[in-house]
């Protein structure tokens, strides 16, 4: 038997070392591709970035669209603030107008995951009642909070 800095795998013919760095790329991509919207994609790559695997750290901790909501809350409520609900600057008023239709967006998205929910009770209560009175008794429970 001999040694040797790489360990193929038995009768396969892997090279071991390059398995593991075939296996290390996918949990540190050299591009980082997040969908946002529908067809709508960033790409990150070092191209477009001085560092990307820290930019793919802050995007698996916190999405685009997390980051994008948060600024987006905070410059409305700055904009209100000195400007009041209805800036005269087009600038604001335009932000404003997209943050209430973004705001209802998330409202009507919402109330269609509300009622898909009704619906599956409702399957649950006449093929498994026993999860049905179990899952009725927990969401009164968070709804009394």
């Amino acid at each position: 038997m001999t040694t040797s800095s790489t360990y193929p795998f038995p009768m396969a013919g892997i090279d071991a070392a390059e398995w593991l760095r075939s296996w290390q790329s996918l949990w540190r991509p050299e591009q980082l591709v997040q969908p946002i919207l529908p067809g709508w994609t960033l790409n990150v790559n070092s191209n477009n970035s001085t560092a990307p695997t820290t930019e793919a750290d802050v995007v698996a901790k916190h999405s685009y669209g997390r980051q994008l909501g948060r600024i987006c809350d905070a410059l409305d409520l700055l904009i209100t603030q000195r400007h009041g609900a209805t800036a005269k600057d087009k600038r604001f008023a335009d932000f404003l107008q997209m943050k209430h239709e973004i705001d209802a967006i998330k409202r009507d998205a919402a109330a269609a995951r509300i009622e898909q929910m009704s619906s599956d009770l409702a399957l649950l209560r006449t093929q498994d009642n026993q999860r049905y009175e179990l899952l009725r008794g927990a969401l009164r429970a968070a709804l009394d909070d």
